[in-house]
């Protein structure tokens, strides 16, 4: 049994379909989709926080996407999810076999969020091996009480929350299941308070950076959430529920298909083990949903993402030993038939999307047409190089992220969303400013820079097609350049 899991030809299946979701998606898009542009231009600038989020996701992401080019970001993507599996199965080998660990691993991808959002690496998408990787090094840490693992949890503690705050979710979970079990006798001993201490240190620098920028992210996130009440109240927690029940679809049609029986032991007869899974799988997203009932917290669906890593092995813990001897390798099948299906819907959305709906999607807009142009436009403008973009938010980080020049970025509204620019930089390096027709968003630091004695300003509008609709209207781009004097081209002046 252990070859038919493990085997060669298993892995190199699984490969290939890892590989189709980095490929595809890079081939068939014309543009990144919505959240990575955005993570490209803050990891760019090497902060310790963003107006959003913590930064580590950004670092990480910034990182692939200067080593790999512009296929960096899917394949970053896709090696989350896979790492994700991987510690998966690597965690379920200590709770049960490895045939069934291997299995658990599979059925994951049963899980619809570890399918399509995929294709648009986020904050979510890195949080997914974060929360597996810290209740294994917890389990190891309460079960085996030793310093190495302790230690580990307390870095993976404070590098999940560099990573997104709401991890703290599943660490008050591990509180709470350390005192209501006899776990708690731990508290006595230094180890769990050296663990949490390294932890406040790694995790210290973004929490300097949260005082001194004035808490932004959370001011960010309160109107996220504010948004998400709004629609329907207090019952919005009830409908994030339901979503994440509809987002194990695929999972439960994979045991139905194959005729799996699940048997749900009663309390009196779970062990230690399952106990520990029923309450790191499913507590944190009870909790999550108590405090939105309870507070008339908002909640979006995506957040729920990186709660499900022990969805397959709760799965395939409840198949008693004799089901399970005969239905493994038909849950195997149906896993790898749920994937091919969830790869060819893939490639038919992002090819022919635009066309089916009429409109683009964010991964239909013509990003390299709109890079070439800025580029174009500002070297024949200037002999400098072109130091930062500005204007309207998705059409500036657009043309950061496809641009030679890898500018900074300046987006519209609050100026402290991107604190590494001044209006000292802006009258060294200038700038270029772009806005989609009948949107002309305000940038306050560029306030008056069009009557700085040292700036010459040019400005105009690009008529751009849309890569898979070329009936549709073009894209009608204004831009406007500002080019310090000691970087004018003369034919241009």
């Amino acid at each position: 049994m252990s070859n038919q899991f493990l085997s060669p030809k298993l892995k190199w299946c699984l490969a290939l379909y890892f590989a189709l979701w980095v490929v595809l998606p890079f081939m068939l898009s014309s543009s990144y989709p919505l959240d990575v542009p955005e993570g490209i231009y803050w990891g760019r600038e090497w902060q310790w926080g963003y107006y959003k989020h913590p930064p580590l996701s950004s670092w990480v992401l910034y990182s692939f996407y200067t080593v790999f080019g512009h296929i960096g970001p899917y394949l970053l993507s896709q090696c989350t999810i896979a790492l994700t599996l991987w510690l998966v199965y690597r965690f379920g080998t200590h709770l049960m076999s490895r045939e069934r660990a291997a299995v658990s691993a599979f059925l994951l991808m049963g899980v619809f969020y570890y399918t399509w959002p995929s294709l648009e690496f986020n904050h979510n998408i890195a949080q997914m091996p974060v929360w597996v990787a810290l209740v294994y090094a917890f389990y190891l840490a309460t079960r085996q009480n030793l310093w190495r693992y302790w230690l580990l949890f307390g870095l993976l503690a404070g590098a999940g929350m560099l990573v997104k705050y709401s991890v703290a979710i599943l660490l008050i979970t591990m509180v709470l299941y350390s005192f209501i079990t006899p776990y708690r006798r731990l508290w006595l001993t230094p180890k769990p308070w050296v663990a949490l201490l390294l932890a406040s240190v790694v995790f210290s620098p973004n929490v300097v950076w949260l005082v001194e920028h004035h808490w932004l992210p959370f001011t960010y996130a309160e109107g996220r959430a504010e948004e998400a009440e709004s629609h329907s109240g207090r019952l919005a927690a009830l409908g994030f529920l339901l979503t994440q029940l509809l987002n194990h679809l695929p999972l439960l049609l994979i045991l139905v298909g194959t005729r799996t029986r699940l048997r749900i032991p009663t309390l009196k007869t779970w062990d230690d083990n399952t106990r520990f899974l029923l309450f790191m799988g499913l507590a944190p997203v009870l909790l999550l949903v108590f405090l939105g009932i309870m507070f008339g917290v908002g909640l979006r669906d995506m957040w729920g993402m990186p709660m499900w890593g022990l969805s397959g092995l709760i799965a395939v813990r409840l198949i008693p030993d004799e089901v399970f001897a005969r239905k493994a390798v038909g849950l195997v099948k149906g896993s790898f038939i749920w994937l091919a299906i969830a790869t060819l819907l893939m490639a038919v959305y992002v090819q022919f999307g635009a066309q089916i709906r009429h409109k683009p999607s964010r991964m239909d807009w013509p990003q390299s047409a709109i890079a070439q142009h800025v580029d174009a436009q500002w070297r024949q403008l200037s002999l400098c190089r072109l130091d930062n973009v500005s204007g309207a938010n998705w059409q500036a980080i657009l043309a950061a992220s496809y641009s030679q020049f890898a500018p900074s970025v300046m987006i519209a509204g609050n100026p402290a969303y991107t604190p590494w620019m001044s209006q000292a930089r802006l009258r060294a390096g200038g700038s270029m400013y772009l806005w989609p027709d009948g949107d002309h968003p305000r940038v306050p630091l560029l306030d008056g820079l069009a009557e700085d004695s040292n700036m010459v300003v040019h400005e105009g509008v690009w008529s751009i097609a849309w890569p898979k609709l070329p009936e549709k209207t073009p894209l009608l781009l204004h831009w406007r350049a500002y080019v310090p004097k000691a970087c004018v081209r003369v034919a241009a002046q």
